[in-house]
């Protein structure tokens, strides 16, 4: 199985990635799931990339370069495709990618209640740093050393 990560620039492809299943994505707890958002977040340097199966969305990535680290957060999996490993090919990915641009740090941040994100975390690796934020401190920073 190979997913296909592509960034978002267009406003048709962040209308796309917005409105393949908006439901889908509801329980992002980072930031409230719309348009002006996502726009938003690539206005704060974000980018941001669809990740496709099969010709079909199934998450989106965050991702966001400050010297040698490299922020990432993501979307939960549709739910048509969860149990499927996607979770640890994206993980791959942000491990790949940083490895490309010479990063030393990856930063993920998840939120407290996404058990299968912490699982997947503490499985791949990352430690906590001990910081917490969100408007109401549930999303939780993690840390990955490559060096």
């Amino acid at each position: 199985m190979s997913l296909v990560f592509q960034e978002c620039e267009s406003d048709q492809e962040i209308k796309d990635i917005y409105n393949f299943n908006v439901h889908a994505f509801a329980d992002t707890q980072d930031f409230e799931w719309s348009e002006e958002n996502i726009k938003k977040e690539i206005g704060q340097g974000w980018k941001v990339l669809s990740v496709t199966y099969e010709k079909d969305i199934l998450a989106a990535v965050l991702l966001k370069i400050e010297g040698k680290t490299l922020f990432t957060k993501n979307t939960p999996i549709k739910i048509d495709y969860q149990g499927n490993g996607f979770s640890h090919l994206i993980k791959d990915f942000f491990e790949q990618f940083a490895e490309g641009k010479n990063i030393e740090t990856i930063i993920n941040y998840c939120p407290d209640d996404n058990f299968r994100m912490i699982s997947l975390n503490e499985g791949h690796k990352y430690t906590k740093t001990g910081k917490v934020l969100g408007e109401h401190s549930n999303i939780i920073e993690w840390q990955k050393s490559l060096i």
